[in-house]
């Protein structure tokens, strides 16, 4: 093993462990030195304690302490007979099985960091660049199976923001599952782009025993859990996950917005706009009953619901008209859930 000192390791820790560029000078503030010495150590090679114990001149239990700790902090993925634990589909109860570690990368590291680390200490215009970094590179990563989704809509794709759920389905989901999660937003977390809330993202079954287990997030009862997304309905955070659809396990949803979220931003860089995420209703107003009041208006983030200029008389009292435009409806049910007169209705899509 080649023995590294100084800024030699500091640079060979940034190659290993796939650094930006633009955070390179901050790897004190996401990297501590052992975990640094961890990454060289392993050089790229999946091993047990023991091994990692002899590499780093530890005896094996305190390197197995370790090793979870850094599991915990995204420095390494879990295998467990033979299959890589990085992730949420890929969930695996340890019990007495056999544990490998698996190094990781920077990009998963920035879950932890930018959820629950000192992500703030990190000047705004370097925060700003890693995050668009992040973006792209999400995009990239997703972008076969997006292509798959073009292909076949209706087929099955592991992946986990594939539809617009109204709150009922997001609430179904919850009723359905068994454990419940709740953690921080790694979109708004890192992108800061807006100041809605922050734990917002909805962890169910595996989705929440994975991220549990890597020590993100806070388990939530069944009522506390519909209470949360409930509370992120009101906040004006619409519900993006895939539709349940009873034969396979859940995992959860998120509650996104356009200004911060990587799956609602990924489709124009992917060019999948309404099929990933994909659209499955369209408002419905009645205009008899509709007061003007607004709201619709302020709950739109794609402005199907807008003025145009124009005012209304109502009960002798002059309103700005609000108008919509169907063609801009991405059917995520906000204007229905805040309208005080319930005159908005979600219909289906025919190829729904």
């Amino acid at each position: 093993m080649p023995v590294y000192t100084g800024m030699d390791k500091i640079q060979k820790f940034i190659e290993m462990f796939e650094v930006p560029p633009a955070i390179a000078p901050y790897v004190d503030l996401f990297a501590e030195p052992r975990e640094i010495d961890l990454i060289l150590a392993m050089d790229g090679r999946t091993m047990d304690p023991a091994q990692v114990g002899e590499r780093l001149g530890m005896a094996e239990d305190p390197a197995r302490i370790f090793l979870e700790r850094s599991y915990r902090r995204h420095f390494v993925h879990r295998e467990v007979d033979g299959k890589k634990v990085g992730y949420i589909f890929d969930h695996r109860e340890v019990g007495d099985r056999p544990v490998r570690y698996i190094p990781a990368r920077f990009y998963d590291r920035l879950d932890e960091l930018s959820m629950y680390g000192n992500w703030d200490q990190i000047p705004e215009e370097i925060r700003k660049e890693v995050a668009d970094w992040w973006l792209k590179d999400y995009a990239e990563k997703i972008a076969p199976v997006v292509e798959n989704i073009k292909k076949d809509p209706q087929a099955y794709q592991q992946i986990k923001q594939k539809d617009f759920l109204l709150l009922e389905q997001a609430l179904e989901q919850v009723d359905r599952a068994e454990v419940h999660a709740v953690v921080n937003c790694d979109c708004r977390s890192s992108t800061q782009g807006c100041s809605r809330m922050i734990e917002a993202c909805i962890r169910l079954d595996d989705g929440a025993r994975y991220t549990l287990d890597r020590g993100l997030g806070r388990k939530l009862t069944k009522d506390e859990c519909k209470s949360v997304v409930i509370q992120t309905d009101r906040d004006g955070l619409m519900h993006i996950g895939t539709l349940d659809d009873g034969d396979r396990g859940l995992f959860g949803f998120c509650n996104c917005c356009t200004c911060c979220c990587f799956p609602v931003r990924a489709s124009g860089l992917l060019d999948s706009d309404r099929v990933y995420p994909r659209v499955h209703y369209t408002a419905q107003r009645e205009e008899e009953s509709c007061t003007h009041c607004g709201i619709c208006i302020k709950r739109c983030q794609y402005q199907a619901f807008f003025h145009d200029g124009e005012h209304v008389t109502l009960k002798g009292k002059k309103r700005k008209k609000v108008v919509f435009d169907p063609s801009r409806c991405y059917g995520c049910g906000l204007c229905r859930t805040a309208c005080p007169k319930g005159c908005i209705t979600m219909i289906p899509l025919a190829e729904s």
